[in-house]
Protein backbone atom coordinates (compact mmCIF):
# COMPACT_ATOMS: atom_id res chain seq x y z
CA UNK A 1 0.00 0.00 0.00
CA UNK A 2 1.89 3.29 -1.03
CA UNK A 3 2.25 5.75 2.08
CA UNK A 4 2.59 9.20 1.48
CA UNK A 5 3.43 12.34 3.88
CA UNK A 6 2.64 15.74 3.91
CA UNK A 7 3.22 18.60 5.48
CA UNK A 8 0.34 19.97 7.79
CA UNK A 9 -0.16 23.58 6.08
CA UNK A 10 -0.28 21.98 2.86
CA UNK A 11 -2.82 19.61 3.57
CA UNK A 12 -4.79 22.64 5.03
CA UNK A 13 -4.15 25.28 2.29
CA UNK A 14 -5.01 22.35 -0.92
CA UNK A 15 -7.65 21.22 0.63
CA UNK A 16 -9.36 24.04 1.67
CA UNK A 17 -9.92 22.85 5.23
CA UNK A 18 -8.87 22.73 8.67
CA UNK A 19 -6.35 19.93 9.67
CA UNK A 20 -9.14 18.11 11.56
CA UNK A 21 -11.75 18.81 8.73
CA UNK A 22 -9.25 17.39 5.77
CA UNK A 23 -7.99 14.27 7.98
CA UNK A 24 -11.93 13.31 8.16
CA UNK A 25 -12.62 13.88 4.34
CA UNK A 26 -9.68 11.83 3.52
CA UNK A 27 -10.60 8.77 5.88
CA UNK A 28 -14.37 9.40 4.22
CA UNK A 29 -12.42 8.49 0.46
CA UNK A 30 -10.43 5.11 2.08
CA UNK A 31 -7.35 6.99 3.05
CA UNK A 32 -5.91 5.82 6.04
CA UNK A 33 -4.57 8.99 7.99
CA UNK A 34 -2.16 9.39 11.36
CA UNK A 35 0.23 12.22 12.60
CA UNK A 36 3.96 11.11 12.95
CA UNK A 37 6.08 12.55 15.48
CA UNK A 38 6.81 15.55 13.71
CA UNK A 39 3.52 16.61 13.01
CA UNK A 40 2.72 15.42 9.38
CA UNK A 41 0.55 13.98 7.85
CA UNK A 42 0.98 10.56 6.70
CA UNK A 43 -1.39 8.69 4.62
CA UNK A 44 -1.85 4.83 3.54
CA UNK A 45 -3.95 4.88 0.32
CA UNK A 46 -5.31 2.37 -2.14
CA UNK A 47 -2.60 0.65 -4.79
CA UNK A 48 -5.53 0.77 -7.23
CA UNK A 49 -5.91 4.92 -6.79
CA UNK A 50 -2.53 6.03 -8.11
CA UNK A 51 -5.03 9.29 -9.35
CA UNK A 52 -5.03 10.07 -5.37
CA UNK A 53 -0.81 9.66 -4.69
CA UNK A 54 -0.48 13.62 -4.96
CA UNK A 55 -2.65 16.29 -2.69
CA UNK A 56 -3.87 17.63 -5.92
CA UNK A 57 -5.33 14.32 -6.58
CA UNK A 58 -6.76 13.89 -3.18
CA UNK A 59 -8.72 17.51 -3.18
CA UNK A 60 -9.88 17.10 -6.91
CA UNK A 61 -12.20 14.08 -5.38
CA UNK A 62 -12.32 15.91 -1.99
CA UNK A 63 -14.15 19.03 -3.44
CA UNK A 64 -16.78 16.36 -5.10
CA UNK A 65 -17.71 15.05 -1.76
CA UNK A 66 -17.85 18.02 -0.51
CA UNK A 67 -19.77 19.69 -3.48
CA UNK A 68 -17.55 22.50 -4.28
CA UNK A 69 -17.29 20.80 -7.75
CA UNK A 70 -19.36 18.53 -9.33
CA UNK A 71 -19.24 16.23 -12.44
CA UNK A 72 -16.24 15.15 -14.69
CA UNK A 73 -12.74 17.56 -13.91
CA UNK A 74 -12.43 20.67 -16.52
CA UNK A 75 -9.18 20.74 -18.24
CA UNK A 76 -7.86 23.12 -21.60
CA UNK A 77 -6.24 20.39 -23.82
CA UNK A 78 -4.75 22.31 -26.61
CA UNK A 79 -2.09 21.61 -29.21
CA UNK A 80 1.59 22.50 -28.39
CA UNK A 81 3.92 22.59 -31.77
CA UNK A 82 6.68 19.73 -29.13
CA UNK A 83 6.72 16.79 -31.48
CA UNK A 84 8.75 13.28 -30.43
CA UNK A 85 10.18 11.00 -33.02
CA UNK A 86 10.71 7.58 -31.74
CA UNK A 87 13.52 5.38 -33.63
CA UNK A 88 13.25 1.63 -33.35
CA UNK A 89 13.88 1.61 -29.33
CA UNK A 90 13.22 -2.71 -28.80
CA UNK A 91 14.06 -2.58 -25.25
CA UNK A 92 11.52 0.12 -24.48
CA UNK A 93 9.95 0.79 -27.49
CA UNK A 94 6.84 2.83 -26.38
CA UNK A 95 6.81 7.04 -25.48
CA UNK A 96 4.46 9.10 -24.90
CA UNK A 97 4.39 13.37 -23.43
CA UNK A 98 2.74 15.72 -22.41
CA UNK A 99 3.02 19.86 -21.35
CA UNK A 100 1.64 21.50 -18.37
CA UNK A 101 1.47 25.00 -18.10
CA UNK A 102 1.22 27.45 -14.87
CA UNK A 103 2.20 25.17 -12.47
CA UNK A 104 4.16 27.37 -10.41
CA UNK A 105 6.45 24.88 -8.18
CA UNK A 106 7.59 25.73 -4.79
CA UNK A 107 10.07 23.49 -2.95
CA UNK A 108 7.31 21.66 -0.97
CA UNK A 109 5.38 21.50 -4.19
CA UNK A 110 8.67 20.15 -5.51
CA UNK A 111 9.10 17.41 -2.40
CA UNK A 112 5.79 16.38 -3.21
CA UNK A 113 6.09 15.85 -6.58
CA UNK A 114 9.28 13.73 -6.30
CA UNK A 115 7.37 11.67 -3.98
CA UNK A 116 4.50 11.22 -6.54
CA UNK A 117 6.75 10.16 -9.11
CA UNK A 118 8.61 7.67 -7.18
CA UNK A 119 4.94 6.03 -6.28
CA UNK A 120 4.09 5.56 -9.15
CA UNK A 121 7.27 3.84 -10.58
CA UNK A 122 7.18 1.50 -7.52
CA UNK A 123 3.34 0.39 -8.03
CA UNK A 124 2.12 0.96 -11.37
CA UNK A 125 5.54 1.32 -13.18
CA UNK A 126 6.85 -1.96 -11.66
CA UNK A 127 9.85 -0.43 -10.25
CA UNK A 128 10.52 1.68 -13.70
CA UNK A 129 10.40 -1.58 -15.57
CA UNK A 130 7.18 -1.42 -17.08
CA UNK A 131 6.79 2.28 -17.21
CA UNK A 132 9.27 5.09 -16.28
CA UNK A 133 8.42 8.88 -15.98
CA UNK A 134 10.81 12.36 -16.59
CA UNK A 135 9.52 15.52 -15.28
CA UNK A 136 11.41 18.35 -17.06
CA UNK A 137 11.06 22.44 -16.50
CA UNK A 138 10.03 23.22 -20.09
CA UNK A 139 11.23 26.73 -20.18
CA UNK A 140 15.04 24.93 -20.22
CA UNK A 141 14.19 22.53 -23.09
CA UNK A 142 16.97 23.67 -25.93
CA UNK A 143 14.08 22.40 -28.58
CA UNK A 144 10.73 21.62 -29.47
CA UNK A 145 12.04 18.76 -31.22
CA UNK A 146 12.73 15.98 -29.08
CA UNK A 147 14.13 12.31 -30.72
CA UNK A 148 14.17 9.10 -28.96
CA UNK A 149 17.07 6.88 -29.77
CA UNK A 150 18.48 3.54 -29.22
CA UNK A 151 22.71 4.83 -28.96
CA UNK A 152 25.53 3.71 -27.90
CA UNK A 153 26.19 3.86 -23.94
CA UNK A 154 29.85 5.13 -25.03
CA UNK A 155 28.69 7.87 -27.51
CA UNK A 156 26.70 9.29 -25.24
CA UNK A 157 28.05 12.29 -22.91
CA UNK A 158 25.96 14.23 -20.41
CA UNK A 159 25.68 15.89 -16.83
CA UNK A 160 22.79 13.60 -14.78
CA UNK A 161 20.55 15.04 -12.73
CA UNK A 162 22.25 16.24 -9.36
CA UNK A 163 25.52 15.44 -10.51
CA UNK A 164 28.38 18.06 -10.70
CA UNK A 165 30.26 16.37 -13.69
CA UNK A 166 29.84 15.37 -17.14
CA UNK A 167 29.45 11.51 -17.81
CA UNK A 168 29.87 8.93 -20.38
CA UNK A 169 26.61 7.10 -20.61
CA UNK A 170 28.41 3.61 -19.42
CA UNK A 171 30.06 5.93 -16.72
CA UNK A 172 26.35 6.97 -15.39
CA UNK A 173 25.36 3.30 -15.63
CA UNK A 174 28.17 1.74 -13.66
CA UNK A 175 28.80 5.06 -11.16
CA UNK A 176 25.87 6.63 -9.84
CA UNK A 177 23.32 4.62 -7.77
CA UNK A 178 20.63 5.48 -10.18
CA UNK A 179 22.84 3.89 -12.96
CA UNK A 180 23.38 0.67 -10.64
CA UNK A 181 19.71 -0.19 -9.36
CA UNK A 182 18.18 0.72 -12.48
CA UNK A 183 20.68 0.54 -15.52
CA UNK A 184 20.27 -3.20 -16.33
CA UNK A 185 16.59 -2.73 -17.40
CA UNK A 186 16.46 -1.45 -20.28
CA UNK A 187 19.90 -1.94 -21.39
CA UNK A 188 21.44 -4.45 -24.50
CA UNK A 189 24.61 -4.96 -26.29
CA UNK A 190 25.99 -1.86 -24.66
CA UNK A 191 22.91 0.32 -26.32
CA UNK A 192 20.41 2.45 -24.12
CA UNK A 193 17.70 4.65 -24.60
CA UNK A 194 17.96 8.01 -24.73
CA UNK A 195 16.08 10.98 -24.73
CA UNK A 196 17.23 14.21 -27.14
CA UNK A 197 16.18 17.56 -26.97
CA UNK A 198 17.64 18.80 -30.31
CA UNK A 199 21.40 17.78 -29.58
CA UNK A 200 21.31 17.76 -25.84
CA UNK A 201 20.33 14.81 -23.76
CA UNK A 202 17.75 15.66 -21.17
CA UNK A 203 17.03 11.85 -19.85
CA UNK A 204 18.10 8.58 -19.92
CA UNK A 205 14.88 6.74 -19.32
CA UNK A 206 14.37 5.00 -16.89
CA UNK A 207 17.56 5.68 -15.23
CA UNK A 208 17.83 8.96 -14.95
CA UNK A 209 17.01 12.99 -16.33
CA UNK A 210 20.04 14.66 -17.44
CA UNK A 211 20.81 18.09 -14.80
CA UNK A 212 19.94 20.37 -17.61
CA UNK A 213 16.19 20.42 -17.34
CA UNK A 214 15.95 20.03 -14.15
CA UNK A 215 12.74 20.99 -12.46
CA UNK A 216 14.01 23.56 -8.84
CA UNK A 217 11.47 25.63 -7.48
CA UNK A 218 10.57 28.51 -9.42
CA UNK A 219 10.13 26.06 -12.31
CA UNK A 220 6.23 27.21 -13.67
CA UNK A 221 6.01 25.12 -16.72
CA UNK A 222 6.56 21.11 -16.60
CA UNK A 223 7.40 18.77 -20.01
CA UNK A 224 6.65 15.19 -19.09
CA UNK A 225 7.81 12.03 -20.83
CA UNK A 226 6.60 8.82 -20.11
CA UNK A 227 8.50 5.35 -21.35
CA UNK A 228 7.52 2.24 -21.12
CA UNK A 229 7.26 -1.64 -22.62
CA UNK A 230 3.55 -1.59 -23.22
CA UNK A 231 1.82 1.35 -24.68
CA UNK A 232 -1.71 1.42 -22.51
CA UNK A 233 0.23 1.69 -18.69
CA UNK A 234 2.27 4.49 -20.94
CA UNK A 235 -1.00 6.63 -21.65
CA UNK A 236 -2.43 5.82 -17.92
CA UNK A 237 0.61 7.00 -16.43
CA UNK A 238 0.54 10.03 -18.37
CA UNK A 239 -3.02 11.08 -18.32
CA UNK A 240 -2.81 10.86 -14.49
CA UNK A 241 0.11 13.01 -14.36
CA UNK A 242 -1.02 15.96 -16.52
CA UNK A 243 -4.71 15.74 -14.92
CA UNK A 244 -2.80 15.95 -11.24
CA UNK A 245 -0.39 18.55 -12.50
CA UNK A 246 -2.86 20.61 -14.17
CA UNK A 247 -5.15 20.11 -10.58
CA UNK A 248 -2.29 22.99 -9.29
CA UNK A 249 -1.99 25.27 -12.42
CA UNK A 250 -3.67 28.35 -12.49
CA UNK A 251 -5.16 27.80 -16.38
CA UNK A 252 -5.33 24.12 -16.02
CA UNK A 253 -3.82 23.96 -19.97
CA UNK A 254 -2.34 20.59 -20.41
CA UNK A 255 -0.47 20.57 -24.41
CA UNK A 256 -0.71 17.61 -26.24
CA UNK A 257 2.45 16.51 -27.82
CA UNK A 258 3.16 14.46 -31.17
CA UNK A 259 4.40 11.18 -31.21
CA UNK A 260 5.85 9.51 -33.97
CA UNK A 261 7.41 6.30 -33.90
CA UNK A 262 7.67 2.89 -35.84
CA UNK A 263 4.82 1.51 -33.82
CA UNK A 264 2.55 4.24 -34.75
CA UNK A 265 1.23 7.87 -34.22
CA UNK A 266 -0.24 9.90 -31.12
CA UNK A 267 -1.56 12.70 -30.13
CA UNK A 268 -1.59 12.69 -26.31
CA UNK A 269 -2.95 13.18 -23.95
CA UNK A 270 -6.36 13.87 -25.08
CA UNK A 271 -7.75 13.00 -21.46
CA UNK A 272 -11.18 11.86 -23.09
CA UNK A 273 -13.82 10.17 -20.60
CA UNK A 274 -14.88 6.63 -21.39
CA UNK A 275 -18.22 5.63 -20.98
CA UNK A 276 -19.77 3.27 -18.87
CA UNK A 277 -23.83 2.02 -18.37
CA UNK A 278 -24.70 1.43 -14.51
CA UNK A 279 -28.22 -0.20 -14.07
CA UNK A 280 -29.66 1.79 -11.52
CA UNK A 281 -31.60 -1.99 -10.06
CA UNK A 282 -28.29 -3.56 -9.71
CA UNK A 283 -26.45 -0.70 -7.39
CA UNK A 284 -29.31 -1.03 -5.26
CA UNK A 285 -28.96 -4.54 -4.96
CA UNK A 286 -25.11 -4.70 -4.51
CA UNK A 287 -25.48 -1.77 -1.40
CA UNK A 288 -29.21 -2.92 0.12
CA UNK A 289 -30.91 -0.04 -0.38
CA UNK A 290 -33.03 1.10 -2.78
CA UNK A 291 -31.85 3.89 -5.11
CA UNK A 292 -33.65 6.59 -7.91
CA UNK A 293 -31.90 7.51 -10.95
CA UNK A 294 -30.85 10.73 -9.30
CA UNK A 295 -29.04 9.37 -6.39
CA UNK A 296 -27.28 7.53 -8.41
CA UNK A 297 -26.49 10.50 -10.79
CA UNK A 298 -25.89 13.09 -6.91
CA UNK A 299 -23.44 10.20 -6.04
CA UNK A 300 -21.39 9.91 -9.04
CA UNK A 301 -21.54 13.97 -10.08
CA UNK A 302 -19.96 13.85 -6.61
CA UNK A 303 -17.05 11.35 -6.81
CA UNK A 304 -16.63 13.35 -10.18
CA UNK A 305 -18.19 11.22 -12.91
CA UNK A 306 -20.19 12.38 -15.46
CA UNK A 307 -23.62 11.03 -15.24
CA UNK A 308 -27.18 11.38 -16.64
CA UNK A 309 -30.04 9.65 -16.66
CA UNK A 310 -30.73 6.91 -20.12
CA UNK A 311 -33.92 5.86 -19.15
CA UNK A 312 -35.59 2.16 -18.51
CA UNK A 313 -33.51 2.89 -14.76
CA UNK A 314 -30.35 2.86 -17.00
CA UNK A 315 -27.48 5.86 -15.96
CA UNK A 316 -25.07 7.12 -18.71
CA UNK A 317 -21.12 7.57 -16.87
CA UNK A 318 -18.49 9.54 -17.96
CA UNK A 319 -15.29 7.62 -16.49
CA UNK A 320 -12.67 10.54 -15.96
CA UNK A 321 -9.06 9.74 -17.87
CA UNK A 322 -7.19 9.20 -14.57
CA UNK A 323 -9.07 6.78 -13.69
CA UNK A 324 -7.69 3.45 -14.55
CA UNK A 325 -8.84 1.48 -11.57
CA UNK A 326 -12.64 1.75 -12.64
CA UNK A 327 -13.03 -1.19 -14.98
CA UNK A 328 -16.64 -3.07 -13.91
CA UNK A 329 -20.27 -1.86 -13.01
CA UNK A 330 -19.15 -2.55 -9.33
CA UNK A 331 -16.35 -0.26 -8.85
CA UNK A 332 -18.98 2.54 -10.42
CA UNK A 333 -21.15 1.02 -7.12
CA UNK A 334 -18.35 1.63 -4.55
CA UNK A 335 -17.98 4.89 -5.77
CA UNK A 336 -21.77 5.10 -4.78
CA UNK A 337 -21.25 4.12 -1.26
CA UNK A 338 -18.17 6.60 -0.69
CA UNK A 339 -20.30 9.54 -2.19
CA UNK A 340 -23.69 8.37 0.20
CA UNK A 341 -20.63 7.45 3.16
CA UNK A 342 -20.74 4.16 4.50
CA UNK A 343 -22.14 5.88 7.93
CA UNK A 344 -24.97 6.67 6.70
CA UNK A 345 -25.97 3.08 5.70
CA UNK A 346 -29.18 2.26 7.59
CA UNK A 347 -28.66 -1.28 9.41
CA UNK A 348 -31.27 -3.58 8.56
CA UNK A 349 -32.61 -6.40 11.03
CA UNK A 350 -32.50 -9.49 9.45
CA UNK A 351 -35.99 -11.16 8.55
CA UNK A 352 -34.93 -14.61 10.06
CA UNK A 353 -32.49 -15.30 12.63
CA UNK A 354 -30.43 -18.39 11.85
CA UNK A 355 -27.77 -20.51 13.00
CA UNK A 356 -24.72 -20.30 10.74
CA UNK A 357 -23.79 -23.68 9.10
CA UNK A 358 -21.56 -25.26 6.95
CA UNK A 359 -22.46 -24.77 3.11
CA UNK A 360 -22.62 -28.44 1.58
CA UNK A 361 -19.28 -27.82 -0.65
CA UNK A 362 -17.44 -26.94 2.56
CA UNK A 363 -18.71 -29.54 4.63
CA UNK A 364 -18.11 -32.21 1.94
CA UNK A 365 -14.36 -30.97 1.47
CA UNK A 366 -13.76 -30.65 5.39
CA UNK A 367 -14.97 -34.97 5.19
CA UNK A 368 -12.84 -35.14 2.01
CA UNK A 369 -9.83 -33.91 4.01
CA UNK A 370 -10.37 -36.08 6.89
CA UNK A 371 -11.04 -39.69 5.25
CA UNK A 372 -7.91 -38.77 3.37
CA UNK A 373 -5.42 -38.58 5.60
CA UNK A 374 -7.26 -41.33 7.69
CA UNK A 375 -6.04 -43.45 4.24
CA UNK A 376 -2.51 -41.88 4.76
CA UNK A 377 -2.13 -39.15 2.16
CA UNK A 378 -0.72 -35.65 3.00
CA UNK A 379 -2.63 -32.53 2.01
CA UNK A 380 -0.61 -30.05 -0.17
CA UNK A 381 -0.91 -26.84 -1.48
CA UNK A 382 0.36 -25.13 -5.15
CA UNK A 383 -0.22 -21.70 -6.58
CA UNK A 384 -2.52 -21.09 -8.63
CA UNK A 385 -0.59 -19.61 -11.30
CA UNK A 386 1.30 -22.16 -13.30
CA UNK A 387 3.24 -23.35 -16.46
CA UNK A 388 0.71 -23.15 -19.71
CA UNK A 389 2.44 -26.40 -21.19
CA UNK A 390 2.79 -28.21 -17.65
CA UNK A 391 -1.29 -27.96 -18.49
CA UNK A 392 -1.09 -28.67 -22.24
CA UNK A 393 1.33 -31.75 -21.85
CA UNK A 394 0.99 -33.19 -18.58
CA UNK A 395 -3.02 -32.37 -17.86
CA UNK A 396 -4.29 -32.14 -21.47
CA UNK A 397 -5.96 -29.40 -21.31
CA UNK A 398 -6.87 -27.66 -24.58
CA UNK A 399 -5.13 -24.64 -25.36
CA UNK A 400 -8.23 -22.35 -26.07
CA UNK A 401 -9.61 -23.47 -22.06
CA UNK A 402 -6.44 -21.81 -20.89
CA UNK A 403 -6.42 -18.54 -18.96
CA UNK A 404 -3.29 -16.54 -19.87
CA UNK A 405 -1.79 -13.82 -17.89
CA UNK A 406 -0.32 -10.55 -19.49
CA UNK A 407 2.69 -9.23 -18.95
CA UNK A 408 3.78 -12.51 -16.54
CA UNK A 409 7.04 -12.45 -14.40
CA UNK A 410 7.79 -15.85 -15.66
CA UNK A 411 7.11 -18.90 -17.63
CA UNK A 412 6.07 -20.76 -14.78
CA UNK A 413 3.43 -18.27 -13.60
CA UNK A 414 1.55 -17.70 -17.24
CA UNK A 415 -1.52 -19.13 -16.54
CA UNK A 416 -3.95 -19.68 -13.94
CA UNK A 417 -4.61 -23.72 -13.25
CA UNK A 418 -7.00 -25.68 -14.86
CA UNK A 419 -5.52 -28.74 -13.59
CA UNK A 420 -4.11 -29.75 -9.90
CA UNK A 421 -2.40 -32.90 -11.47
CA UNK A 422 0.69 -30.98 -13.38
CA UNK A 423 1.45 -29.53 -9.43
CA UNK A 424 1.16 -32.87 -8.05
CA UNK A 425 3.59 -34.45 -10.64
CA UNK A 426 5.99 -31.45 -9.96
CA UNK A 427 5.85 -32.08 -5.96
CA UNK A 428 6.47 -35.85 -6.83
CA UNK A 429 9.34 -35.16 -8.54
CA UNK A 430 10.60 -33.79 -5.98
CA UNK A 431 10.22 -36.29 -3.35
CA UNK A 432 10.88 -39.52 -4.55
CA UNK A 433 13.50 -40.09 -1.69
CA UNK A 434 10.21 -40.03 0.16
CA UNK A 435 8.39 -42.95 -1.58
CA UNK A 436 5.65 -44.53 -1.00
CA UNK A 437 4.08 -40.71 -1.87
CA UNK A 438 0.56 -39.73 -1.20
CA UNK A 439 -0.48 -36.64 -1.59
CA UNK A 440 -3.92 -34.67 -2.45
CA UNK A 441 -4.64 -31.00 -2.77
CA UNK A 442 -8.06 -29.34 -3.20
CA UNK A 443 -8.80 -26.13 -4.62
CA UNK A 444 -9.90 -23.83 -7.39
CA UNK A 445 -9.28 -24.14 -11.32
CA UNK A 446 -9.69 -21.57 -14.16
CA UNK A 447 -11.21 -22.26 -17.70
CA UNK A 448 -11.55 -20.36 -20.38
CA UNK A 449 -15.51 -20.43 -21.72
CA UNK A 450 -17.02 -17.86 -24.13
CA UNK A 451 -20.54 -18.88 -22.67
CA UNK A 452 -19.91 -16.92 -19.76
CA UNK A 453 -20.42 -13.37 -21.08
CA UNK A 454 -19.10 -11.32 -18.24
CA UNK A 455 -16.11 -12.56 -17.37
CA UNK A 456 -15.22 -15.36 -20.06
CA UNK A 457 -13.97 -18.01 -17.52
CA UNK A 458 -15.79 -20.51 -14.90
CA UNK A 459 -14.36 -21.23 -11.57
CA UNK A 460 -14.56 -25.11 -10.67
CA UNK A 461 -13.81 -27.16 -7.82
CA UNK A 462 -11.40 -29.91 -7.94
CA UNK A 463 -9.75 -32.69 -5.86
CA UNK A 464 -6.50 -34.30 -7.04
CA UNK A 465 -4.25 -37.15 -5.02
CA UNK A 466 -1.35 -38.88 -6.17
CA UNK A 467 0.17 -42.25 -4.93
CA UNK A 468 3.91 -43.37 -6.23
CA UNK A 469 5.43 -46.35 -4.96
CA UNK A 470 7.69 -49.00 -6.41
CA UNK A 471 4.25 -50.84 -7.77
CA UNK A 472 1.74 -48.59 -7.84
CA UNK A 473 -1.46 -49.40 -10.18
CA UNK A 474 -4.40 -47.78 -11.00
CA UNK A 475 -6.07 -50.48 -8.41
CA UNK A 476 -4.35 -48.10 -6.00
CA UNK A 477 -6.01 -44.83 -6.41
CA UNK A 478 -9.40 -46.30 -7.96
CA UNK A 479 -10.28 -48.19 -4.42
CA UNK A 480 -9.37 -44.98 -2.69
CA UNK A 481 -11.48 -43.02 -4.89
CA UNK A 482 -14.43 -45.53 -4.45
CA UNK A 483 -13.84 -45.53 -0.59
CA UNK A 484 -13.87 -41.85 -0.55
CA UNK A 485 -17.23 -41.46 -2.57
CA UNK A 486 -18.89 -44.16 -0.69
CA UNK A 487 -18.03 -42.54 3.06
CA UNK A 488 -18.97 -39.20 1.67
CA UNK A 489 -22.39 -40.92 1.13
CA UNK A 490 -22.20 -40.77 -2.46
CA UNK A 491 -23.22 -43.35 -5.26
CA UNK A 492 -21.27 -44.11 -8.42
CA UNK A 493 -23.64 -44.14 -11.03
CA UNK A 494 -21.59 -44.45 -14.22
CA UNK A 495 -17.92 -45.97 -14.83
CA UNK A 496 -16.35 -46.06 -18.23
CA UNK A 497 -13.18 -46.32 -20.28
CA UNK A 498 -11.38 -42.68 -21.13
CA UNK A 499 -8.75 -40.87 -22.69
CA UNK A 500 -6.51 -38.73 -21.04
CA UNK A 501 -3.57 -36.63 -21.58
CA UNK A 502 -1.39 -37.30 -18.83
CA UNK A 503 -2.71 -41.18 -18.54
CA UNK A 504 -2.03 -44.70 -20.46
CA UNK A 505 -4.76 -45.68 -22.69
CA UNK A 506 -6.49 -48.66 -21.61
CA UNK A 507 -5.47 -48.01 -17.70
CA UNK A 508 -7.54 -44.82 -17.25
CA UNK A 509 -11.39 -44.45 -16.13
CA UNK A 510 -13.93 -41.67 -16.19
CA UNK A 511 -16.89 -41.90 -13.38
CA UNK A 512 -19.98 -40.02 -12.15
CA UNK A 513 -21.43 -40.22 -9.02
CA UNK A 514 -25.16 -39.54 -8.04
CA UNK A 515 -24.24 -36.09 -6.38
CA UNK A 516 -22.62 -35.13 -10.17
CA UNK A 517 -19.57 -35.54 -9.10
CA UNK A 518 -16.97 -36.11 -12.24
CA UNK A 519 -13.61 -38.14 -11.51
CA UNK A 520 -10.73 -39.50 -14.30
CA UNK A 521 -8.50 -41.88 -12.89
CA UNK A 522 -5.40 -43.33 -14.21
CA UNK A 523 -1.94 -44.68 -14.72
CA UNK A 524 0.58 -41.50 -15.64
CA UNK A 525 2.25 -42.42 -18.81
CA UNK A 526 5.99 -43.65 -18.90
CA UNK A 527 7.06 -41.22 -21.41
CA UNK A 528 6.05 -38.25 -19.10
CA UNK A 529 7.59 -40.11 -16.09
CA UNK A 530 10.46 -39.76 -18.58
CA UNK A 531 9.96 -36.31 -18.67
CA UNK A 532 10.17 -35.36 -15.45
CA UNK A 533 12.64 -37.57 -14.24
CA UNK A 534 10.86 -39.87 -12.15
CA UNK A 535 11.60 -43.12 -11.33
CA UNK A 536 8.76 -44.55 -9.54
CA UNK A 537 5.31 -45.92 -11.22
CA UNK A 538 2.25 -43.40 -10.59
CA UNK A 539 -1.10 -43.44 -10.26
CA UNK A 540 -3.16 -40.91 -10.09
CA UNK A 541 -6.92 -38.86 -9.82
CA UNK A 542 -8.97 -35.64 -10.37
CA UNK A 543 -12.40 -35.31 -9.01
CA UNK A 544 -14.64 -32.27 -9.94
CA UNK A 545 -16.79 -31.93 -7.23
CA UNK A 546 -18.52 -28.08 -8.54
CA UNK A 547 -21.89 -29.65 -8.56
CA UNK A 548 -21.87 -29.50 -4.65
CA UNK A 549 -21.83 -26.18 -4.37
CA UNK A 550 -25.35 -25.68 -5.95
CA UNK A 551 -26.69 -28.76 -3.51
CA UNK A 552 -28.35 -27.25 -0.43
Amino acid sequence: MPVLKFKPGRVEEVLGLSLDKALEIMEKLKIEVELDEEGNVVAELEVDRPDMYSLEGIARQAKGLLGRELGLPKYEVVDSSYRIVAEDVPTRPYIAGAIVWDVDVDEDFLEELIQFQEKLHTSHGGRRRRVAIGLHDLDKLPSKNITYRFVDIDGVVFKPLHHERTMTLREVLEETSQGKSYGSISLRDNKHPVLYSGNDVISVPPVINADLTRIEPGTRHIFIDVTGTELKPVLDILSILAANLAERSKSKRIGIVEVKAPWGMLREPQLKPSSMVLDVKYASKVIGTRLAPSDVIESLQRMRFGAREAGNGLVDVEVPRFRVDILHPVDLVEEIVLARGLDNLAPERPRLMLRGSLLPVRAWEREARLLLVGHGFVEVYSYSLTSCRDQVELAGVEEDKLVRIDNPVGLESECLRASLLPQLLRIARTNQHAVPLRVFELGDVVVADSADRERGVVHRRRLALLYMDEKAGYEDVQSIVYSLIRLLGDEIIEVKPTRHGLFIEGRTAELRTQRGVVAVIGEVKPQILEQLEISYPIAAAELDYTSIHSQG
